[in-house]
């Protein structure tokens, strides 16, 4: 499994530069780690669902493992949870 950690900012910027390292990672099991992770925004989260489904369908593991208790209240606030994502942890 390969670990992907994520910028302290996912923003538009940030969720680019991590899109594009996982379209190198595409068919291999993905981890992405978000410890360092302190502003989430809904491009951010739309990116990680839209990866999420896209390993799903292709068979692949595909994990966000040490979501922040901050980054936990951002989710909430954009209208999602750290389960709606496939093994979040």
């Amino acid at each position: 499994m390969v670990s992907v950690p994520l910028p302290e900012i996912l923003d538009l910027g940030g969720a680019t530069r991590v899109a594009a390292q996982l379209r190198e990672l595409r068919g291999q099991d993905v981890q992405i780690e978000a410890g360092d992770l302190q502003r989430l925004s809904g491009i951010g989260l739309e990116m990680l669902v839209a990866a999420q489904m896209q390993w799903r369908a292709d068979g692949k593991a595909f994990s966000i493992a040490n979501w922040s208790e901050d980054t936990i209240r951002t989710l909430t606030l954009l209208g999602a949870d750290p389960s709606d994502l496939c093994g979040v942890s």
